[in-house]
């Protein structure tokens, strides 16, 4: 290898390093402060009147079949209703016309026994950020128990701790098969996102 091409070399180091730096730093905080807040177990999760479960389409992006992220979201939602840990929940996602993550999720928990009458639909989640300021602006809500999965939990919670909601996460199970995997990489830069646009 040549001088020039050693240079080169050290130079798009530097740059890769530069630019990994903020995503490293910011998913170290958020995994740090709210490592003690989000919980696998429905028994450990202290009782809330209000739960928000966090929305996502029935089907996959890429290919056919069911999301499994939305399945594991609504069977953690039942279990956690089961255990009686809170008394009304807002559901909270996407909705354009054709298209309400909201209604697709309460139709399918209505079918599992959590009755309508519990139910609020935020259609207007269109964000993260924006389901947690709903929380505080629409619906006037100081405590709740998030329902997403367990890197999606993190980062609402932090959302939340930032506007004075307490907040704590029940872990829906993950998804680790390849095409979620980019979902996990999203999440990484979602979280640099969330500093720069809803934090700072």
């Amino acid at each position: 290898m040549t001088k020039k091409q050693r240079r080169y070399l050290i130079s798009a180091v530097m740059i890769v390093a530069i630019l990994l730096l903020p995503v490293v730093i910011c998913n170290i905080v958020v995994d740090y402060t709210t490592s003690d807040d989000s919980f696998d177990d429905a028994a450990s999760v202290p009782r809330c009147e209000y739960a928000m479960l966090l929305g996502t389409g029935p089907t996959r992006r890429f290919g056919k079949g069911p999301n499994q992220f939305y399945v594991n979201r609504i069977t953690a939602t039942v279990r956690l209703y089961r255990a009686q840990k809170f008394k009304r929940l807002i559901i909270s996602g996407e909705c354009h016309p054709g298209y309400d993550e909201t209604k697709m999720m309460s139709a399918d928990l209505g079918k599992q026994g959590i009755p309508d009458s519990i139910i609020i639909r935020d259609q207007k989640g269109h964000r993260t950020n924006s389901s947690v300021v709903n929380l505080k602006t629409k619906y006037h809500v100081d405590s709740v128990i998030v329902i997403s999965q367990k890197w999606h939990n993190e980062r609402t919670i932090y959302l939340a701790w930032h506007i004075g909601i307490h907040a704590v996460g029940y872990n829906a199970e993950d998804v680790n098969n390849p095409l979620a995997q980019l979902t996990h990489i999203r999440e990484l830069l979602a979280r640099v996102k969330m500093f720069v646009v809803d934090i700072i």
